[in-house]
């Protein structure tokens, strides 16, 4: 489920950073606003890159546009009994995914997701027959795409997987909407089938962004300053902000496609050409969470169980029924639906989640909402969209967004990971290899 090592050749940059170790005398020497290195944008990527080169003796800024940081990784401790992480909240692939590094570092706790699942269509739930059909429809859509990518470089994964019945339509849609957050019809089947397998999976006892902002505490970040240029013509890196100027060796972007498309950061020369397609070539994806919480149990299933559904609609949802053993649930909708509820505002996904529950506890439910919340990822100006999608037949996109621009200012972000991108993993990994960019500026090896 997606709801977003490098060969390095300093050893404080290898699979585990160290702590920081910027000291008072340097940053005296070296103010904030003159750093070696500043750093827009403080989520996975930008937190990452900055420890990495704190870790080697570099003055650093992070520039961050919200009032905390984290970016896309967000926990609500507080407002439903148990840690809601409104963003990313699992490491997927944990024996090879880069993020594990972050769990160790921050001394969390991470769990094995081992919730069991139960797939509903119109509010009944699968027979044993069409359980395994369900499973033997999963792994033949696999097989097809691997079979016709043998023969093309890429294709529109809605061309190839066409339902024939509701079954076959959930099944689906656990691979575009309700896996990458847009519909087969503009899933691209090389981006798809990049990505690792997803088990293990983990989650953060905490949170997962309570654990970004606890393992980010030391790094320097000016909060509340948007960017609205980048300037490397001159001796130095300028970056203009809502706050004021800075002046830097070396610069690292990590934002989103998505606010990177808006042109609302200038640059100064403009970004090339294939660099602009590129970032166009990978818009963002539509994936949110409705956290409910009940006044009563209304819900008769084990805690924590995975809950799937095709409604009477046939609208596809994901969702965790009773998480951390609490009368609760968590409803995930992606694609062309999260885009329509969030279009539809107001309580529009509320509604929906609370229905598409009814349908299988039973409209006792309803009466039951004590409190609720939707995200609304493609609404947040400093997202715009969950993560970086490709667009079928550019999937290799993502190695041109990640390209430095004018030898000093660097891109990071999981849109810029060839493996990792949408994930937790492709940002960190994404922030070590920005770091190691940049230190290999001139200016920044004689400091």
């Amino acid at each position: 489920m997606t709801p977003f090592g490098r060969r390095l050749f300093l050893s404080a940059l290898g699979a585990g950073v160290a702590a920081p170790v910027t000291t008072h005398a340097q940053r005296a020497a070296d103010p904030p606003n003159n750093p070696d290195v500043a750093i827009i944008g403080a989520g996975v990527a930008g937190v990452t890159a900055a420890r990495a080169l704190m870790a080697t003796g570099k003055c650093v800024l992070v520039i961050e546009a919200r009032d905390r940081i984290g970016g896309r990784t967000f926990t609500d401790p507080t407002t439903f009994g148990f840690a809601f992480d409104h963003g990313a909240q699992w490491i997927e692939a944990g024996k090879t995914n880069p993020a594990m590094a972050i769990v160790r570092e921050a001394a969390a706790k991470a769990s094995l997701d081992r919730s069991e699942q139960a797939i509903f269509l119109a509010g009944k739930e699968l027979s044993k027959e069409d359980y395994a059909r369900f499973e033997k429809i999963a792994q033949n859509a696999t097989r097809k795409i691997e079979e016709v990518l043998k023969k093309l470089p890429d294709f529109v994964v809605g061309k190839l997987l066409v339902p024939q019945d509701p079954l076959e339509r959930l099944a689906y849609a656990m691979m575009g909407p309700l896996e990458q957050g847009v519909e087969n019809g503009e899933l691209s089947a090389r981006d798809f089938t990049r990505q690792p397998e997803a088990e293990p999976q983990y989650s953060v006892a905490e949170g997962m962004g309570a654990m970004i902002a606890r393992w980010g505490a030391k790094v320097p970040v000016k909060l509340g300053a948007r960017v609205v240029r980048v300037d490397s013509t001159g001796t130095q890196v300028m970056v203009e902000t809502t706050a004021g100027q800075i002046r830097a060796s070396a610069a690292i972007v990590t934002l989103p496609t998505g606010v990177l498309a808006t042109g609302k950061i200038g640059f100064s020369p403009q970004l090339s050409a294939a660099k602009r397609d590129a970032i166009a070539q990978l818009p963002m994806a539509s994936f949110n969470k409705v956290a409910l919480l009940f006044s009563r149990q209304v819900i008769d299933a084990p805690a924590g169980r995975n809950v799937t559904g095709l409604t009477r609609k046939d609208l596809a949802f994901d969702s965790i029924v009773r998480p951390a053993n609490r009368e609760a649930a968590l409803v995930f909708v992606g694609g062309a639906l999260a885009r329509a509820l969030e279009d539809e505002g107001g309580r529009a996904a509320v509604t929906f989640a609370v229905s598409a529950l009814a349908e299988i506890y039973g409209n006792d439910l309803r009466g039951a909402v004590a409190k609720s919340h939707a995200t609304q990822w493609g609404k947040d100006p400093y997202a715009t969209g969950s993560w970086s999608v490709a667009r079928p037949g550019h999937a290799d996109k993502r190695l041109v967004v990640a390209e430095p621009h004018h030898d000093r200012v660097f891109f990071a972000g999981e849109a810029t990971d060839p493996v990792w991108a949408t994930r937790v993993g492709g940002a960190y990994a994404s922030g070590l290899r920005a770091a190691k960019e940049a230190l290999a500026v001139p200016a920044l090896q004689r400091r």
